[in-house]
């Protein structure tokens, strides 16, 4: 994955689909890795820009997910990327919890469509 294809996403210049596609060899290997107990999943994510996190991006991932164009193994590979890529920065304080609610279900919990609804009135 790309972060500036991530920005496109939260930007909307590009369709869910279009993202999804550009990494799909890399999320099916993800996604097959988070159901191996204790296996360790590589992310493979081009830092080819920098990006800012704001609530509006969760808010965005959010309504993705609500409206079934991102399922929970994408929001998880995109929050594990946001967490581990250095050309990443939060805009504001807590922004950084609300991308952990997106990680591995096993440590935060499953995210839930509710929960998501619960982000985006919010952030509106």
């Amino acid at each position: 994955m790309k972060l500036s294809s991530l920005s496109k996403l939260l930007n909307e210049y590009i369709s869910p689909e279009v993202f999804l596609g550009e990494f799909i060899t890399e999320f099916s290997d993800y996604e097959n890795k988070l159901d191996i107990k204790g296996s360790s999943i590589t992310l493979d994510v081009i830092e080819d820009e920098e990006i800012a996190i704001s609530f509006a991006d969760i808010k965005k991932l959010c309504e993705l997910f609500i409206q079934d164009k991102l399922n929970k193994n994408h929001l998880c590979f995109i929050a594990d990327a946001l967490q581990l890529c250095d050309l990443v920065d939060f805009e504001e304080e807590g922004i950084f919890d609300y991308v952990a609610e997106l990680t591995d279900p096993e440590i935060n919990g499953v995210f839930t469509k509710q929960r998501a609804i619960e982000i985006v009135e919010k952030f509106t």
